[in-house]
């Protein structure tokens, strides 16, 4: 009879974890994002640390101004002729391609 495999569960926030044991292992029994936020993260949650592949960095820092906004309207009218562009808010456009989905954001510099 097989062995049951024990259910990972995160350290950090008590939800399953389904990363290979190695690696649930490497990560102190955590998440990779919640391994992150314990142990690299040196800054606000909501803000990048600088670490690449910081979860954080994928947020954008605010709501775009009227500059950016243009920016975003300009790439999404110079794309429009291959992908199918979906505005997602005032800040976000979501492209499409045969298979390929791409999002692009925003920010003020």
């Amino acid at each position: 009879m097989a062995a049951v495999a024990e259910e990972q569960i995160c350290m950090r926030c008590t939800r399953p974890v389904a990363l290979a044991p190695e690696d649930y292992e490497l990560f102190e029994r955590m998440h990779g994002v919640c391994f992150h936020y314990d142990f690299e993260h040196d800054a606000d949650v909501d803000a990048d640390c600088g670490v690449p592949g910081c979860p954080s960095g994928l947020l954008p820092p605010g709501a775009p101004g009227p500059a950016a906004q243009q920016a975003l309207a300009d790439v999404a009218g110079a794309l429009a002729g291959g992908w199918r562009v979906e505005p997602q808010g005032p800040a976000e456009l979501l492209l499409t391609r045969g298979g390929d989905v791409v999002r692009v954001l925003v920010a003020e510099g």
